[in-house]
């Protein structure tokens, strides 16, 4: 008997596990495929905001395997993978100084994830350094 995902946010381990899902996938599509430019997700909480994007990460990152019987799987370009950059902050966070080291530990993560260097010594810099250098690396647009 399949069991309900309650406080699972990661769309792999719900696709991969014995779990329900509703399939929100139509709205990644409708999402990436409107005209505009940025999204502010607006819900309360416990309204699948942190799922909804770990769904958007995978579906750029190509792992079509993942959508397989959903509504994305035969509408997206699985052969095109791009480099994500995903910060979260759902643990939250003490203060201006823990704020500056989640965000740079969260940075160097993504670089020796994606095998790349990051020189930039200010931290209000290497998230422009990161999106740059993951450019010039996979000469995709960073999402």
């Amino acid at each position: 008997m399949k069991k309900l995902p309650i406080g699972i946010q990661t769309f792999s381990k719900i696709r991969e596990g014995d779990y329900y899902y509703v399939d929100k996938t139509r709205y990644v599509y409708k999402l990436t495929n409107e005209n505009g430019g940025y999204y502010f997700l607006s819900r309360p909480r416990r309204f699948g905001k942190s799922l909804f994007v770990d769904t958007l990460k995978e579906a750029f990152r190509g792992n079509k395997e993942l959508f397989k019987d959903l509504y994305l799987e035969d509408k997206w370009d699985w052969n095109r993978r791009y480099p994500v950059i995903h910060v979260s902050f759902g643990s939250g966070v003490d203060g201006a100084e823990h704020l500056i080291n989640d965000i740079l530990f969260i940075l160097n993560q993504h670089a020796r994830e994606y095998e790349v260097e990051l020189r930039e010594k200010f931290y209000n810099l290497r998230l422009k350094e990161l999106i740059i250098e993951l450019y010039r690396k996979y000469k995709e647009r960073v999402v």
